[in-house]
């Protein structure tokens, strides 16, 4: 089959798997068929590497490079070989730490294949669940000496989103980093909050990998169902965004498609992949 396109980045949670963290059988079959085209597959999440390997152990073409944390880190999947990098500059992490500390905020803290937490923490705990990660437990200070931090997570009590979100708001405006919340049907009890470089996005490592793979955006497809997709659709060849997203998605999108339960990535790919629609 000959395709203009020669790269489909999909996002993981709420575009490929439900919330369950299943994907569907209808799905499966279209990754199967999407790796039969010869068309490349990545996926680019929010989530931590490690974290992603279940998901990237289901695919057909799970050796290949990825995005993760946000778009902080492009690399393989067996976490050997990264192509694009942005760890928290350590000035700004220890700035971070301390927003923390002084708010009582729990803080979790990646390398690319570690996770860490400075206690056990119950909200912190209902994350790691949901990451299905094992911490280990140290002091920041000492970490952050002999770590390359690529990105924190502070976790916050939904009752106390608006509470904090005007203070998360003002501090990175001043602080060059940016936060990103997100939250997940499984656990509505809580927000997770990523803390990255300003300048880390889905998009500019959707760029490096594009640069690596050596094609161009326009030969991209995109498909994401979070507000962190907007960059990834805005640089990609098509962007395609799941019904259920923020209007700040389904604006940058060239297409909407249906949500997750009703199999919105396959119908997006028999639309504009195998043009059978």
């Amino acid at each position: 089959m000959t395709n203009k396109y020669k790269l489909v980045v999909s996002d993981i949670d709420g575009t490929l798997t439900n919330v369950r963290g299943e994907i569907s059988s209808t799905d499966m079959a279209t990754l199967h068929r999407i790796e039969q085209s010869g068309v490349r597959l990545a996926v680019s999440t929010g989530r931590a590497a490690k974290g992603s390997m279940p998901i990237l152990q289901m695919l057909p073409a799970a050796s290949g490079f990825h995005i993760f944390f946000d778009g902080a880190l492009v690399c393989n999947t067996a976490l050997n070989e990264s192509i694009y990098s942005r760890p928290i500059e350590k000035s700004l992490l220890s700035g971070a730490i301390e927003l923390a500390h002084t708010h009582g905020l729990a803080l979790e803290l990646f390398s690319p294949d570690g996770y860490f937490v400075e206690a056990d923490d119950p909200l912190a705990a209902a994350h790691r669940d949901l990451m299905r990660l094992d911490w280990t437990v140290c002091d920041f200070t000492t970490l952050c000496e002999s770590e390359s931090i690529i990105m924190g997570c502070l976790v916050v009590p939904t009752v106390e989103e608006s509470t904090f979100r005007p203070i998360l708001s003002a501090y990175a405006a001043k602080a060059g980093i940016r936060f990103s919340w997100s939250s997940h049907a499984a656990r509505p009890e809580i927000r997770m909050v990523n803390i990255v470089m300003k300048d880390v996005s889905k998009g500019a490592a959707l760029r490096a990998l594009c640069k690596h793979l050596r094609i161009s955006e326009s030969e991209t497809i995109a498909i994401g169902d979070g507000s962190n997709d907007v960059s990834l659709l805005e640089a990609a060849g098509l962007a395609i965004a799941m019904q259920n997203g923020p209007p700040e998605l389904l604006a940058a999108a060239d297409y909407i498609t249906a949500d997750v339960d009703h199999s919105g990535f396959t119908q997006a790919m028999e639309k504009f992949l195998f043009n059978l629609k």
